[in-house]
């Protein structure tokens, strides 16, 4: 494997790394603090059962519903995909009723048939396969095992290229591929690295390697023909470009970030070497390489002397961000507890400050879809009239000013509070969750969210994806329960807020 240590794990350190705790020992007690957490759980809890019923009522097994027209809608195969996805939030908040029907719904479920459109493989994967995972191993019933297989064994084809490097759009009907585009063989990278988590803790379960080597052979793939060299589009060890092709395995464009097509390769490295009870080192040694570039070249200090994560390579930093960029400080604080790593926690830490900082600033306390930053020292002659105006009142400006109730800011807080255990970190939430129920609730849900500067006068968007009660609901509900539930200790996060058990162990086969 070029320029990493290899693949064998050095068992030394698995041992240290074992004994290395995650979450916080030191949460503040208190009788009239406990009342209080149960109360904002319960407060949470009730938003989503509003929300659920609403889908049940109109859309019961269609992949979404339009809060706005309650209209059923097919985005994701047509199989249900806010049904699965939503599993484990349904079993983890105790809705025992809710998920017994649930479960009915999911086995007469038939993933050979879908609704005649492609569809994005890496979303079937996250979102279906993820979810019946995880449905499996908090309710040990078989039955969610045995679909998360089924779709698994229908998806594997999807990988049936010239390197295994998958479509990144699939058709179940007549077993085709495409990209989003068309029918080129262009894949992102979150597309081609979001599997290893699910597979690998899918073979554990079935005792079959076929799912952990398809999606490890995507790293075999890219290490192997891809070098970097100034010039070209990969031009630093670690920091991968975004698109590829699937039929050669190299990199053809886009700047790394860790943004949207990105985000989630960078994710799995270092939760799928956790998930794998430290025994998959590659994943850790693409990690240490990857976060060498990424604090060279995409984090960046703003002109208010925040920390920023922006898009860049040797060849200069572009200062604009997303709101998927902002799942990184979680992930960085949970590979600094794992690894024991104070430095790396504290890099976290101020990259969570100007995450948070673009919620905190609005007055609907909701963030941008997307926003930019000026980076320190730099001129500002560039910048629009109204952008200058923005980065001066709240130190960031607003690309795209929308809100999809997209978890990634909220997620982020709540790693720090279960890292922390410092009571902040829930209020921040519990301020973002009254931004929410004012300014997005509705009878069929939860919409997005136009323009947060203005709030629900601004209009609403008619959207409510499956990702709302996997994660959005799932990490605010789980910064005021008792923290033992779903302990960082006992559990690791997929992409999309599926936990899956840390204690099944693994000796490197299955």
């Amino acid at each position: 494997m070029r320029g990493l240590e290899g693949h064998v794990p050095r068992q030394n350190e698995i041992k240290r790394f074992s004994k290395n705790q995650v979450q916080a020992s030191n949460f503040t007690d208190g009788e009239s603090l406990k009342k209080m957490r149960a109360n904002r759980a319960k407060d949470v809890r009730s938003g989503f059962l509003r929300a659920w019923k609403a889908y049940k009522k109109y859309a019961f097994g269609a992949d979404e519903i339009n809060p706005l027209t309650l209209e059923p809608l097919t985005t994701r195969n047509g199989w249900g995909a806010t049904l699965i996805d939503a599993l484990d939030t349904i079993h983890i908040m105790g809705l025992e009723d809710e998920f017994k029907d649930a479960a009915e719904k999911v086995k007469t479920i038939n993933f050979d048939k879908n609704d005649g459109e492609p569809s994005k493989v890496f979303e079937t994967n996250i979102r279906y396969i993820g979810g019946l995972i995880s449905a499996y191993e908090l309710s040990n019933d078989q039955m969610f095992l045995k679909q998360a297989t089924a779709l698994a064994d229908i998806m594997l084809e999807a990988f049936d290229t010239p390197t295994g490097i998958p479509w990144q759009m699939w058709d179940v009907q007549t077993g085709t591929g495409s990209s989003e585009s068309g029918p080129s063989t262009l894949n992102n990278l979150a597309e081609i690295g979001t599997y290893q988590l699910e597979f690998f803790r899918l073979s554990q379960h079935t005792g079959d390697p076929i799912y952990h080597k398809a999606a490890q052979r995507v790293y075999d793939v890219i290490l192997d023909q891809n070098e970097p060299k100034k010039g070209t589009p990969y031009a630093v060890a670690g920091l991968y470009p975004i698109f590829l092709n699937i039929n050669t395995g190299k990199f053809l464009a886009g700047k790394p970030n860790l943004g949207g097509g990105s985000d989630s390769f960078y994710e799995y490295l270092i939760k799928t070497w956790a998930l794998s009870g430290f025994q998959l080192q590659r994943c850790l040694d693409m990690w240490n390489e990857s976060l060498q570039g990424i604090k060279k070249y995409i984090v960046s200090r703003g002109s208010d002397k925040r920390l920023y994560m922006g898009i860049g390579d040797d060849e200069g930093l572009d200062s604009i961000s997303d709101t998927f960029t902002c799942f990184f400080p979680g992930t960085l604080a949970l590979a600094g507890r794992l690894l024991d790593d104070k430095e790396t926690i504290e890099l976290a830490h101020q990259l969570l400050l100007s995450s948070y900082n673009t919620f905190s600033r609005m007055p609907t306390h909701i963030g941008p879809e997307n926003f930019g930053f000026l980076p320190d020292g730099d001129d500002d002659s560039d910048l629009l009239k109204s952008q200058k105006a923005e980065i001066k009142k709240y130190g960031f400006y607003l690309d795209r000013p929308y809100y999809l109730m997209r978890p990634e800011v909220i997620e982020s807080i709540f790693y720090f509070y279960r890292i922390t255990g410092d009571e902040k970190y829930a209020d921040w939430i519990w301020e973002i969750w009254q931004g929410i129920k004012a300014n997005c609730e509705v009878d069929g849900g939860f919409a997005g969210l136009r323009d947060v500067r203005v709030g629900r006068e601004g209009g609403l968007i008619g959207k409510q994806e499956s990702f709302v009660f996997s994660e959005t609901f799932k990490y605010i509900y789980l910064a005021f329960t008792e923290p033992n539930v779903i302990s960082l200790d006992d559990y690791i996060f997929s992409t999309e807020g599926h936990p899956f058990k840390r204690s099944i162990p693994f000796n490197g086969t299955f």
